[in-house]
């Protein structure tokens, strides 16, 4: 089913242009990834198709009666209960539907909003729209604030869904499994706006055409040729562990590697460690235990982290992930049991909320007071503007004032500094977040060749799959450790089946009982939104029947008004039935 289409649009910020001439259409069978560097106009594409901000060019024409489930990356909220707000998605839902969905967010039902963190109120956003019904679902980054567990579950549900998807998200497997087409913002250079690419498939073949596309226009061709070409082949060669191996054109695969090898400067850097070596010991945790207010956060945990080790950390959100980085790296000292770190490491972590801070100096000057030469594994030093090259910063980028650098551009600029400094230990807290594909995949390309010990915590599984070579999971204060993410996703589904069949065998309550004064308050609590919004529909179909007599002389019109009266209509038909069915069930 067609939903809407947009006819040569183009968008401004300031006198810039982001990008022109999208002309596209979106159906009910489309589930479409919108990717590009940070600042490109993602968001206000996406803001251009719902039609919170007009095309400053061309036109986007909805069909009649479009409904759109829209999530934005910042989210207002009234100071209200989580299940009042998510309630408004759709009234005709029942408590224990909203209730669910909000457990199954990590969402206290009863929560009050204006005390809530940013990620649970953006939790709490994403539950209202899911609830809603609509024909076309917009998401901006709704994995943001997300943890592994939960990625995992909204890929379920968006695959559940049959409305039409469009999302922007960095991460990449939600790009690999959930989406059938890609939409691509690729600035030709610096300052120039965005070409609009259209692909269909799914990320990997995005990375497929991005490679032949630079081939084509000669633009730094040799790196972002091995870039893509190396991101490709991963994918292709995943290991049996992580699930069935998808099948992809291996022959072109290879034929791109070919044109890739020989060319010194698309080569990925493996970084070196500076002149301290790592001795046997790392990290040693034994019977470790660690008390957050009323949270037992640490539960007499042992771990050990050896030289070389590349660990993932997993676990629900609050379950201790970073409290556990900070007891690496000294910053908590546990209640009890010891830590023993060891003597040679040269620790650098990286926060989950970092950014280089301003300074009045320029971004390559802060670079260059850490280390003017970067030392590489083969005993090489590379000079710190090439490795800031790297990272997307150009000669006018690297000659700016930090205070005026982009977020997104300072927190890679909080990350280069990390890496300058040629630490043995990296310790990494959500490195993935505000990063655009692009210097996600340039992140990972270095880091793929560090030598030292590597412990990230993420709840990115791509770059989990690709980094580490163990993962740990954190729950309850306590510690599992586990192959990969597809060991780690197994073991939870395991412990969820087993809960939910210890449910089913018990005792199904009364009937009695189950009609407790609490229910019936809700359902007249239900009953009260429903008249109200059986009120706000019968206007909508008063005024349209004013609008057909108004145009009685224009026929496309007025079949366009007929449609929409006919949604009314069906709902109104939907929410009398929802009304009489509390209005029965409440009789004594």
């Amino acid at each position: 089913m067609h939903l809407l289409s947009l006819h040569d649009v183009g968008a401004s910020v300031e006198g810039r242009t982001l990008f022109a001439g999208a002309s596209f259409g979106l159906t009910s069978d489309d589930r479409v990834g919108v990717v590009g560097p940070n600042g490109v106009g993602k968001t206000t594409l996406l803001r251009i198709i719902i039609g919170d901000r007009a095309p400053d060019a061309g036109r986007v024409v909805p069909r009649s009666g479009l409904r759109i489930g829209w999530l934005p990356q910042e989210v207002a909220l009234p100071d209200a209960a989580a299940a009042a707000i998510v309630a408004e998605g759709d009234p005709l839902a029942r408590d224990d539907e909203v209730a669910a969905l909000l457990a199954r967010l990590g969402v206290p039902d009863d929560l009050r909003v204006a005390q809530a963190s940013g990620g649970l109120r953006r939790r709490v956003a994403l539950a209202r729209t899911l609830l809603a019904p609509s024909d076309l679902l917009v998401l901006d980054e709704p994995t943001n604030h997300l943890d592994v567990d939960t990625v995992d579950w909204l890929e379920e549900e968006l695959a559940r869904r049959r409305s039409g998807l469009v999302l922007i998200t960095h991460d990449r497997y939600v790009l690999e499994r959930s989406v059938n087409r890609m939409l691509d913002l690729d600035a030709p250079a610096p300052d120039e706006p965005a070409e609009v690419w259209w692909h269909d498939g799914t990320y990997s073949s995005l990375l497929e055409a991005r490679v032949e596309r630079a081939a084509a226009r000669q633009r730094s061709t040799a790196r972002a040729r091995n870039l893509y070409t190396k991101e490709v082949a991963w994918l292709r060669r995943s290991p049996k562990a992580r699930g069935t191996k998808p099948r992809f054109r291996v022959e072109q695969a290879e034929r791109l590697r070919q044109a890739a090898a020989g060319d010194a400067e698309s080569q990925p850097l493996e970084l070196g460690t500076g002149a301290t070596r790592l001795g046997d010991e790392v990290f040693t945790l034994t019977d470790v235990s660690l008390t957050r207010g009323d949270h037992r956060v640490l539960d007499r945990v042992d771990l050990g982290i050896g030289p070389g080790e590349r660990v993932g950390i997993v676990g629900p959100n609050g379950s201790g992930k970073t409290t556990l980085l900070h007891v690496l790296a000294g910053q908590l000292t546990p209640d009890e049991g010891q830590v023993k770190v060891g003597r040679t490491v040269q620790l650098a972590m990286f926060e989950q909320l970092a950014t280089a801070p301003p300074s009045g100096a320029s971004a390559l000057d802060t670079v260059l007071d850490i280390a003017a030469h970067v030392p590489l594994k083969n005993g090489e030093r590379l000079p710190a503007h090439r490795l800031a090259e790297r990272f997307g910063f150009d000669g006018r980028t690297q000659r700016t004032p930090v205070e005026l650098l982009s977020g997104g551009e300072r927190r890679r600029l909080a990350l280069l500094h990390l890496l300058v400094a040629a630490p043995n230990v990296l310790l990494l807290d959500e490195p993935t977040n505000d990063l655009d594909l692009d210097t996600l995949a340039v992140l990972e390309d270095h880091l793929d060749g560090f030598e030292g010990t590597l412990v990230v915590a993420s709840h990115d599984r791509y770059l989990l799959d690709r980094l580490t070579d163990r993962i740990i999971a954190i729950e309850g204060g306590h510690l599992t450790e586990h192959l990969d993410w597809a060991g780690y996703r197994e073991q939870m589904l395991a412990a969820r089946a087993a809960t939910e069949r210890e449910a089913a065998a018990r005792p199904a309550p009364s009937s009695d009982s189950a009609r407790d004064n609490a229910q019936r308050q809700a359902d007249r609590r239900r009953a009260r939104q429903l008249e109200q919004r059986l009120a706000r529909l019968q206007q909508q179909r008063e005024r349209l029947f004013a609008q057909m007599v108004t145009a009685a002389s224009a026929p496309q019109r007025l079949m366009a008004l007929q449609d929409e009266l006919t949604l009314v209509d069906a709902d109104i038909d939907r929410t009398e039935d929802a009304w009489l069915e509390v209005a029965v069930d409440d009789d004594p």
